[in-house]
């Protein structure tokens, strides 16, 4: 019996970043625990923090020239800072817009006058936004709402057209998973704000993380450029001939 696709890339990823998986197995299992017995323990937010930033350090070690892979992240990371440990939510939701912008230009393999382009048009949409009368926070969420449904759709399309290649997968999964917890995130926010039954807040706010942590390493894994020690090898056979 032939085993299953997911299978062999559980396998896969396992072989290559055995110690990465462990520590970041750890570190989910522990907040998703903490986050039922405990959910008010302060920690919980630090021990998810890590696990962000080791997404980053994780991206550096093993891409180092993959640039914009780098710096999507490390946006990814500021974005969260702001939202966790501050109280300012538009700038915080402005970087994530950023991070997505970064992960959009990596997946689209997009030219210098594109991204003035595609740049151009979001800014003129979260303008036209405030001009009739939306609500700045409304405005950059509907901005972010595109960059993020965007990604979803090429990192779709992208597997789609290699879908043997194990980081077009990653990729996929990773933005899927990506939307997953943003929805959970609004529904959170409908839940707060009253416009949905309050009941449903301690579901979506647990599930938020579920998805969110998932997300970030399946796209950290989703680089297309060669790993850093797969590099060396090649380097080291070339001189050798």
């Amino acid at each position: 019996m032939r085993a299953p696709t997911w299978w062999k890339d559980l396998q896969r990823l396992s072989q290559i970043d055995i110690r990465w998986l462990f520590i970041w197995s750890l570190i989910y299992i522990t907040f998703l625990f903490l986050d039922i017995i405990a959910p008010g323990f302060s920690g919980t937010a630090l021990i998810k923090y890590i696990g962000i930033f080791l997404c980053i350090s994780y991206a550096y070690q093993k891409f180092s020239n993959d640039y914009l892979l780098i710096f999507a992240l490390l946006f990814t990371f500021i974005a969260d800072t702001i939202l966790v440990w501050t109280p300012f939510v538009i700038p915080g939701v402005y970087v994530f817009c950023i991070a997505q912008f970064l992960h959009f230009m990596r997946l689209t393999k997009m030219r210098i006058y594109d991204v003035a382009i595609n740049a151009g048009v979001l800014s003129l949409i979260f303008a036209i936004g405030i001009a009739f009368g939306l609500e700045p926070i409304y405005a950059i969420a509907t901005v972010y709402a595109i960059l993020l449904i965007s990604n979803v759709i090429m990192s779709v399309q992208n597997y789609r057209d290699r879908p043997k290649h194990f980081r077009t997968r990653c990729a996929c999964y990773g933005f899927i998973a990506f939307i997953c917890c943003d929805l959970c995130v609004a529904l959170r926010f409908l839940s707060l704000t009253g416009a949905i039954s309050a009941t449903t807040l301690p579901i979506v706010a647990y599930f938020v993380w579920v998805f969110y942590l998932p997300s970030q390493i399946l796209i950290a894994n989703s680089s297309t450029f060669e790993p850093q020690k797969r590099r060396r090898k090649i380097a080291k056979n070339k001189r050798i001939r």
